[in-house]
C-alpha cells in the first residue's frame, strides 16, 4: 500500500467511524475550536468574499464557517469520496446557501473559480511527499484571485521533536506521528514565500499543547486515567492567551503578489 492509500484509507474509516462529528477530523475538539477560532479572524478581517475549504474532510469546520460568516460563499473540497459524501449529506434545515461542497483532487482536476482566501487545516501533512505538497501549492496559488490570502495551518517537525523530547525527559511516551503523515519543515515556507507575501505567522494552539500534552498528560500518568480529550483542562487551555512558540503547531498567512 502506497503512502496515499494509506491516508485516503484512514480517512474512510474515520469517516465511517464518525460520519458528521468534529472527531472525524481529530479527537481533540478544543483543538478544533482553536483552529476554527483562528480561521474565522482572519476571515472577517480580510474582508474575504469568497473561499476555498482545501481538504475540508467532513465539512464539520467549513460549516461552521458558512454560517458565521454568511456573506462569504464557500466550497470545501476533498480527495476522500467517503468524507465529502458525509460533507454533502447536511439534511435540508441544516443546508446553507453560501456552502457547497465537491469531491476533488487539485492535482489531477481543473479549477476555473478563483477565490480571494484558500486555507487548509492540517491537509498538506496529509500529502506523501515534500515535492508533492508544492506541487499542491502551485495549483492552489493558480486559484487565487489577485491580492488573494493563503492560509495553512501545518504541524511541523521540529515541533513534534521538540514536545516529544520533553514528553520524554517527563517519563511519557512520545506523540505518535501516523504513518502516512509528511511534517511539513521550514523548506516550504521557504518555497511558498518566494512566490506569495508573508503577513503573519502564529503558534497558535502554544500554550493548548503545553497544557493538554505536558501538564494535563502528567497529571493523568499520575491517577494511572485514559487521556479524555473532553476533559476540563482541554477547555481552559483553549480558552488562555496561547503565547510563545510550543508544539508541533503553526499557522502562515500569505498573500499573492501581482
Amino acid at each position: 500500500m502506497t503512502k496515499r492509500q494509506d491516508m485516503i484509507k484512514f480517512w474512510s474509516e474515520r469517516a465511517r467511524e464518525y460520519d458528521r462529528d468534529p472527531r472525524a477530523n481529530t479527537n481533540d475538539v478544543w483543538l478544533r475550536e482553536i483552529e476554527i477560532n483562528y480561521v474565522d479572524h482572519l476571515i472577517k478581517l480580510h474582508s474575504a468574499q469568497r473561499a476555498l475549504d482545501f481538504g475540508c474532510a467532513n465539512g464539520f469546520s467549513t460549516a461552521r464557517l458558512a454560517q458565521a460568516n454568511p456573506s462569504v460563499n464557500f466550497l470545501g473540497i476533498d480527495i476522500n469520496p467517503d468524507m465529502i459524501k458525509v460533507a454533502s449529506g447536511l439534511p435540508a434545515e441544516k443546508q446553507l446557501s453560501n456552502l457547497a461542497f465537491r469531491q476533488g483532487n487539485v492535482l489531477e482536476d481543473e479549477f476555473t473559480e478563483k477565490f480571494d482566501f484558500i486555507y487548509g487545516i492540517r491537509v498538506f501533512q496529509n500529502i506523501e511527499s515534500p515535492e508533492i505538497q508544492k506541487t499542491v501549492f502551485d495549483k492552489l496559488h493558480q486559484c487565487l484571485s489577485r491580492n488573494g490570502r493563503f492560509l495553512y495551518i501545518e504541524s511541523y517537525l521540529d515541533g513534534y521533536t521538540r514536545i516529544n523530547e520533553d514528553r520524554v525527559n517527563l517519563g511519557l511516551t512520545p506523540l505518535p506521528i501516523h504513518p502516512h503523515l509528511t511534517l511539513l519543515t521550514d523548506a516550504f515556507d521557504d518555497y511558498v514565500a518566494k512566490k506569495m507575501t508573508l503577513l503573519e505567522t502564529s503558534s497558535l494552539s502554544s500554550s493548548y499543547y503545553l497544557i493538554t500534552r505536558l501538564v494535563y498528560s502528567y497529571l493523568a500518568k499520575m491517577k494511572g486515567e485514559p487521556i479524555d480529550y473532553n476533559h476540563p483542562l482541554h477547555q481552559i487551555a483553549a480558552m488562555v492567551p496561547q503565547v510563545g512558540a510550543y508544539g508541533p503547531q503553526r499557522a502562515n498567512l500569505f498573500q499573492k503578489t501581482a
